[in-house]
């Protein structure tokens, strides 16, 4: 580094809306885009006069946005350095030739300077396609594995792998969504040419749900445009697609609907360019978020590289308390281990806690895998997950656990029978509480939906509270029913009307507030919480906003008392 060069110094837990927020990624233009890097953090057009980025832990924490490491590319910055990366920050970054340096490792691992030497992803399989290079096979000697390491291994068609090492895992299903199946097409057909064709059309989904909103709080003219471009690719392409019902209306959020549809299956390969795809890990398949370079090559190439993750294994045991949540127990893992505490791992849950909670609940939990790092969270196949299985698809599947012996990085157990309701303080899920310990949030806003807390679960806390009352003066609270059949199955079982007697707006399927796309976000200095899994700093509204994270039911109380409570 010359003396010469300007240093643009940051902290800990630099994450994806800080680096770009949600509002611009309707327009993919890199010359665009990079006006707008750290906005919030330094203000517009200064990261221009940057040279190099230096960072803490946990760069690049939050979603799967590829446009995070193009801006600071676009940008002109010649490096990145921080004590440790996202995961999927850090593979975006090699996909697209962004240099980066973890500070203090030295440590090398040849395919990944491979991929870097030939200048990101695509060249590199490129060159693969020609039969130029080769990935090689693991020179792992026979060992106990974990459930995510068998079920890589098997993918990789190697006998045995091991944390550290990387691998090209065959994947199983790709998802991919509205806001960026346009620039993955494109991406594909720029590098792998214009007449070129999935590697298995089958195994492809396609979801119109994150953008199909937007027009209800803001004028958008690249929201249309992309979502046209995904429904001419899907018919070009002949994969599957979940178009809008009604307008504006989705079949439902990709990450509810697709355990719905029956298309996530234990033992396999899930990726999708989102951050939370990793709540298929709930169902014991391998599931984690991906960029868009990266898509694009497994839409040609059928696999992607993937480092082996060491897994972190969650005993928890005890009798839950009655009216804690899913939502309560993974912010209470969240506070224990930070947002830093499962960077680049798998988290594996176990125990008696995990035998008590439904299908719905346990996604939750491997849905906010990701808010402390985690590439994925799974969860042990059981009766309950092979029930709902079996229910929603045909398909031979085979289940895939781990060795008895298998070593785990860490083993953390926690004893949840006195477990409280626990609440995310704004504007990271660094600040979490239990609730005794918050003091009077007063809120003007409450909103209940997402992939986190759309689920018929979800509604149904809400329902047993908001039965025969209504939300206090002042408050505004919105429920967004996570698919069309949650909330066919809501309002047979009457929780749609006790939402509306309670003055509750029942909304749309669709991502909408949760990614600043639909109704439901904050105004300028409004307070609010929302069972979602975010509360980034302009993430779901205004950046003068402050946005608290709790279950569905302390939602629903709190819009009732016009504070944050978890008591009537």
């Amino acid at each position: 580094m010359s003396q010469s060069e300007k240093v643009l110094m940051l902290g800990d837990h630099i994450n994806t809306d800080d680096i770009i927020a949600v509002k611009h990624l309707t327009n993919p233009d890199p010359d665009y885009l990079k006006r707008y890097g750290f906005e919030y953090l330094i203000g517009e057009g200064k990261l221009l006069e940057y040279d190099i980025i230096e960072a803490g832990e946990n760069f690049g924490c939050g979603s799967g946005r590829e446009e995070a490491p193009i801006v600071i590319k676009a940008a002109g910055i010649k490096k990145v350095c921080a004590f440790s990366f996202a995961e999927i920050f850090y593979r975006n970054s090699i996909n697209i030739g962004l240099p980066l340096e973890i500070i203090g490792q030295f440590q090398t691992q040849s395919l990944v300077e491979a991929i870097a030497a030939e200048g990101g992803l695509t060249p590199f399989n490129q060159k693969r396609r020609r039969l130029e290079v080769s990935t090689p096979k693991s020179l792992t000697q026979p060992r106990p594995m974990t459930m995510a390491e068998k079920i890589l291994a098997r993918a990789s068609g190697n006998a045995y792998v091991q944390p550290g090492e990387v691998v090209f895992a065959k994947v199983d299903l790709a998802m991919s969504y509205d806001a960026v199946v346009g620039i993955v097409a494109q991406t594909f057909h720029q590098h792998f040419g214009k007449e070129a064709r999935l590697w298995d059309a089958n195994k492809v989904v396609l979801v119109a749900d994150h953008l199909i909103q937007i027009k209800e709080i803001r004028e958008d003219k690249h929201a249309d445009i992309l979502y046209q471009q995904m429904l001419e690719w899907a018919r070009q392409q002949g994969c599957h697609l979940f178009d809008v019902v009604s307008p504006g209306e989705a079949a439902g959020i990709c990450h509810v609907l697709l355990p719905e549809k029956g298309f996530i299956r234990p033992g396999t390969v899930v990726v999708g360019t989102d951050s939370h795809s990793c709540t298929y890990g709930a169902f014991g398949c391998f599931a984690t978020g991906v960029g868009y370079t990266e898509m694009a090559n497994i839409f040609a190439m059928g696999d992607t590289w993937l480092r082996v993750p060491g897994t972190i294994l969650f005993k928890l045991s005890g009798t839950l308390p009655k009216h804690i949540s899913a939502k309560d127990i993974i912010l209470f893992i969240i506070s224990k281990i930070g947002c830093d505490g499962a960077v680049s791992k798998v988290i594996e849950f176990r125990g008696s806690i995990i035998d008590q909670l439904p299908i719905d609940e346990r996604m939750t939990l491997s849905n906010m895998a990701v808010e402390c790092g985690a590439m994925s969270g799974l969860i042990i196949p059981d009766n309950v997950t092979l029930e709902y299985v079996q229910s929603r698809t045909h398909e031979e599947f085979e289940e895939i656990i781990g060795d008895p012996d298998a070593e785990y990085e860490k083993v953390y157990e926690f004893d949840l029978s006195n477990l409280e309701a626990q609440v995310a303080c704004p504007h990271t899920l660094e600040h979490i509480v239990g609730i005794s310990q918050l003091g009077e949030v007063l809120i003007t806003r409450a909103f209940i939906g997402s992939c986190t807390g759309g689920k018929l679960f979800d509604l149904a806390q809400a329902a047993e509270v908001l039965q025969s009352r209504k939300i206090a003066p002042g408050v505004s609270m919105f429920v967004v029913p996570a698919s069309v059949e949650v909330r066919q199955k809501a309002q047979e079982l009457g929780y749609l009307d006790i939402f509306e007697k309670a003055g509750v707006q029942v909304l749309k399927s669709g991502c909408g507030a949760c990614s600043n796309t639909g109704i439901g976000v904050l105004g300028k200095e409004e307070t609010g919480v929302y069972a979602t899994n975010r509360n980034f700093k302009g993430r779901s509204g205004d950046p003068s906003a402050n946005n608290y994270l709790a279950s569905p039911r302390v939602v629903a109380i709190s819009a009732i008392q016009g504070r944050i409570a978890d008591q009537l």
